[in-house]
């Protein structure tokens, strides 16, 4: 017998009795624990409410949706002539559990009430695949929160029974997850506030080629990894959703000298892109040092992983190398609840506006060069923004014997690996990005490796040394084999020249060849260089002029500091040695008359032009300068004579020219003297 329900939604609350019958088929309705992924753009998300009212008597439906069993929002609709209705009540990306109950009206003011679903959230969905490292099931205190979600089961190997379509909470039996899996989803829950739901697809002891086996025709195939993955996603209803992949994997193919790794990887990504068509970010965990000795592969992987945002844009390297609780292959829970929180940083950052931004991403070296001409230092420069520290040497402890060793970075820096040199370093200074090595003698070597491709020692049997880190303790993703630049031009002629009270000339004459651009920093009283001009590698002359009402403007009597440096593509020179210049005024005191520019000014007058000059230049002389020679005479700014001769002057002679194109810039005095008297005055030489 079918029971009324009488339904009233008014001020904040409803009263509604339930019923036993129905004449309605639902077609999409959420699942008991399901999370939706939310709109990034708006954080929030549609729950599809549809279905197909069977009774032509009763053709209005109403959902009724609740946050944590209190009313949220009304919804009432009338189905179409084919008694087919579909609506989308929106929820919000929060701490907060979402109800709704469905209703069907028969009657003005009545209703049955067709179905209730509860535990209904809105967030982000996670993907996770790889093998041992990224199953990771070690958690002697476990988290559970109703806000952190899995769906399916994740059997390893074993046959997946199709059945297993359900939602649960992670860290539960049905739900368990990795451990540092779940300690992303909680500190993403306790810090950011949103749900998610994880989804592990790991499985151990698995290479690369099993999990981008994707059948054509059937790529959520259960009998795959690759398909029991999408299988469980698109049960999920998260496949076409904006989602996240994290993948950890390569162990398999570095303990067994695999090739290709990098063209197997394009194919699953690939395949991802295809059936996971909104996927954000692929976060990728860059190998530890493996002790298999044959493991001569494992650094070129590495270092793949390590370009891979060059390869890929929306992809994240993060490094594994230096976590603590390292066994030579796996970790105990202290190197996976640290993995946890390394890795929600990046994701916190990238995805949820977080501001703790500096220093939380792995050092990833971008450059590598050599910085003087002599060989005898090498540049290694990270991305900007990175403080990276060079280690102190490492006093490790035997845990079964109780015996101490220490190793030193310099040992693990190699020349040409694997048969190069290590143990070269004799300093190294630490300047933001970039840590300068200075070595004990020249070298040629073509290229540079940080750590080994694989390691083992006599007491613990791996790696367990310093690493490069930033001042966040972030390791830097380890490399191999990267080609040194060679070192750029040194500009060791500069010059500078005031040029009279307006300038300070820069000049030199180094070969532009690899050089981008020139980068001019001056530095005043004060001793701290600071840049002042970028200069196009064609250029090798630079005038840094007074400005008017500027605070950096030039000062007239104060001692500057000026030094350049090539900068190119691949690699920087060192620092031209500094030279100095100050602006004075050139004629201390007064010996005359100075020449005016006035052409066409009163008898007696002179003219000097052009000035600044860079060749020929002319003197218009007095009109009654004539019948006696005249003493043409040029000194430069330490009244050293650089130019001296005597010019008979004719009657009606107006100009005299010479030249001063062999003369280098600056500032020079000109004197012109006639019958015991004569004239000075300033002339420039600038090109």
């Amino acid at each position: 017998m079918n029971t009324l329900v009488r339904f009233i939604f008014l001020a904040g609350f409803f009263i509604s009795f339930e019923s036993d019958g129905q004449n309605l088929s639902l077609s999409s309705w959420p699942a008991r624990l399901q999370l939706y992924a939310r709109d990034p753009s708006t954080s929030r998300c549609g729950v599809p409410v549809s279905g197909r009212i069977t009774d032509p008597t009763a053709a209005t439906v109403s959902v009724v949706t609740l946050r944590d069993q209190k009313p949220y929002a009304y919804t009432r609709l009338i189905a179409d002539s084919a008694g087919l209705f579909r609506v989308t009540p929106s929820i919000k990306a929060e701490p907060h559990q979402y109800s709704f109950q469905l209703f069907q009206h028969r009657s003005a003011g009545d209703s049955v009430r067709i179905a209730t679903r509860d535990s209904i959230v809105c967030g982000d969905a996670y993907l996770i695949m790889g093998q041992s490292n990224a199953v990771g099931r070690f958690d002697n205190n476990p988290f559970r929160s109703t806000f952190c979600r899995s769906f399916g089961v994740n059997n390893g190997n074993a046959a997946y029974n199709p059945a297993d379509t359900s939602w649960c909470l992670t860290n539960t039996a049905e739900g368990v997850n990795s451990l540092w899996g779940v300690e992303l989803q909680r500190y993403i829950y306790q810090r950011d506030s949103i749900p998610t739901a994880v989804i592990n697809g790991a499985v151990g002891s698995t290479d690369i080629s099993t999990h981008l086996i994707r059948i054509g025709t059937q790529p959520d195939n259960l009998n795959t990894l690759y398909g029991r993955l999408l299988y469980r996603t698109r049960k999920a209803g998260l496949a076409d959703q904006p989602l996240v992949m994290i993948w950890r994997q390569g162990e398999a193919e570095a303990a067994n000298n695999s090739d290709g790794y990098a063209q197997q990887y394009a194919r699953l990504y690939g395949n991802w892109r295809q059936d996971y068509p909104n996927i954000r970010r692929v976060y990728m965990a860059q190998l530890n040092i493996l002790p298999d000795q044959s493991s001569a592969r494992a650094g070129a992987i590495r270092d793949f992983q390590r370009q891979i945002t060059s390869v890929y844009a929306n992809h994240v390297p993060i490094a594994t190398v230096g976590l603590p609780g390292y066994q030579g292959l796996h970790y105990d829970e202290s190197g996976y609840r640290q993995f946890g929180l390394e890795l929600y940083r990046l994701i916190a950052r990238d995805l949820y506006k977080s501001t703790d931004t500096s220093n939380i991403a792995s050092p990833n070296l971008k450059r590598l060069f050599y910085s003087k001409p002599d060989y005898t230092e090498i540049t290694m420069e990270f991305e900007a923004g990175q403080r990276v520290k060079w280690p102190a040497d490492s006093v490790i402890i035997n845990p079964k014997t109780g015996r101490t060793y220490t190793q030193r970075m310099t040992d693990f820096i190699y020349t040409n690996y694997p048969n190069g040199e290590s143990g070269l370093i004799q300093s190294v200074s630490e300047q933001g990005n970039k840590l300068v090595l200075t070595l004990a003698r020249p070298v040629t070597a073509q290229t540079l490796t940080y750590l080994p491709s694989s390691y083992q020692d006599n007491q613990l049997g791996y790696y367990a040394g310093p690493t490069i880190r930033n001042e966040r303790g972030m390791r830097a993703l380890t490399f191999q084999s990267v080609p040194i630049a060679a070192p750029l031009p040194v500009a060791n002629d500069l010059r500078a020249v005031p040029l009279d009270t307006a300038a300070i000339q820069l000049n030199w004459n180094q070969p532009a060849t690899g050089v981008d651009h020139w980068e001019v920093e001056r530095a005043d009283t004060s001793g701290q260089f600071r840049q002042i001009a970028s200069l196009s590698n064609q250029l090798s002359t630079y005038s840094d002029r007074r400005k008017a009402n500027t605070l950096d403007s030039l000062r007239i009597g104060e001692l500057y500091r000026y030094r350049i440096r090539a900068i190119g593509q691949k690699a920087e020179a060192s620092y031209s040695p500094v030279v100095t210049a100050s602006l004075q005024f050139v004629l201390g005191i007064p010996i005359g008359p100075e020449l005016t520019p006035n052409p066409g000014g009163a008898h007696g007058s002179a003219l000097v032009y052009p000035n600044p000059a860079a060749d020929q230049v002319f003197v218009r002389l007095p009109l009654d300068w004539s019948g006696d020679p005249i003493a043409l005479i040029l000194t430069d700014s330490q009244g050293k004579v650089v130019l001296q001769q005597s010019r008979a002057v004719i009657g009606g002679m107006s100009v005299v020219p010479f030249s001063v194109a062999t003369l280098p810039v600056g500032i020079y005095v000109l004197k012109l003297a006639y019958r015991g008297g004569g004239i000075q005055c300033r002339l420039v030489v600038n090109r």
